[in-house]
């Protein structure tokens, strides 16, 4: 059973490596080495895309600290729901605080939206209205976006310069293969008569 394995694999290796063969050409070369080369760019391109879907995960993960730390949510109450018609959003008029610190707003939702007596609001630093602040589910969503972009992109380069670089080795063994052909043809020509 372990013969038949090994000559399997030395099968495959003859198949993917040309090795001595004596009808070998110099295009017989180039199959095997662009298809290393292409699975070490494969390897190449899994690891930038894993280092630049970390980098964008740290970044987004830090901003949205930032955001959380600098923001704080606040619970308004809905006065009166403005409605627009024909339009995608609607308006809903808010204030939150006290009476002495007291601050009214209008707010714009989404059409579907069905707002309660009060509406979570997020303020900024200076006491403004601010929006949400980043969450690390969008984090990490940019992070495998950026990544699978990265890889994407990098496999759909390679794979078309592979494609490109056989048609033109094809395309140059073919040429050599017509030209023996016109050198051998009339000798062969003249025997088989």
């Amino acid at each position: 059973m372990r013969a038949g394995r090994d000559s399997e694999l030395r099968r495959l290796l003859r198949r993917v490596w040309p090795g001595a063969n004596p009808m070998r050409r110099r295009t017989d070369w180039f199959e095997p080495c662009a298809l290393l080369g292409v699975v070490l760019v494969v390897v190449l391109a899994v690891v930038l895309a894993l280092t630049a879907s970390q980098a964008v995960l740290a970044d987004r993960l830090a901003a949205v600290q930032r955001e959380e730390a600098d923001r704080r949510p606040v619970a308004a109450t809905v006065l009166a729901d403005v409605r627009e018609p024909g339009s995608d959003s609607r308006s809903v008029a808010v204030r939150w605080g006290e009476p002495p610190d007291e601050h009214f707003a209008v707010i714009r939702l989404p059409a579907q939206a069905r707002p309660g007596p009060t509406l979570p609001i997020w303020l900024g630093p200076d006491g403004r209205l601010a929006p949400p602040p980043a969450t690390r589910a969008g984090a990490t969503q940019a992070a495998g976006t950026t990544g699978a972009t990265v890889l994407l992109g990098s496999l759909a380069l390679v794979g078309a310069g592979y494609g490109l670089a056989r048609w033109l080795v094809v395309r140059k063994r073919l040429a050599a293969w017509g030209e023996e052909w016109e050198w051998i043809e009339p000798r062969w020509r003249d025997r088989m008569t």
